[in-house]
């Protein structure tokens, strides 16, 4: 089974590298949906390792939710608390990127960049599985 739910981490993978070359262009509209896929995509990997399959939701906050069950990490759920704000406007992301007209700077993009790293971190520890 974990070879047909594979390709969400490796998909996941060149979003989040994609991600720092689109920052590094000064694209920051594309850096922040790269970020905020490569995040919704490992979500649903260590989902689809516990269960066979994975959400269709876009929705990272559900994600979280589900993957703090299942993986019963307090860690995260601590985590998502936290910083449910922050994590609120990454989900957003996907969306605002795609159909509005509003630019993200620099400065936001760094933002997305510093707490998906802290995401990753998290995800890594409670999965026991290597992302980046």
């Amino acid at each position: 089974m974990r070879k047909e739910v594979e390709f969400l981490k490796e998909r996941g993978k060149e979003f989040w590298e994609r991600g720092f070359e689109d920052f590094q262009k000064k694209r920051y509209n594309l850096c922040v949906l790269d970020f905020e896929q490569a995040i919704q995509l490992w979500l649903k990997y260590l989902i689809a390792l516990k269960t066979g399959d994975f959400p269709k939701t876009h929705y990272i906050s559900e994600l979280i939710e589900i993957v703090g069950e299942i993986y019963n990490t307090k860690k995260l759920k601590n985590f998502y608390k936290k910083n449910l704000l922050s994590i609120k406007e990454i989900e957003d992301a996907y969306i605002v990127s795609r159909y509005y007209p509003r630019k993200f700077t620099k400065e936001e993009a760094e933002a997305v960049i510093k707490i998906s790293l802290k995401i990753v971190k998290i995800l890594e520890n409670e999965g026991k599985v290597k992302f980046i």
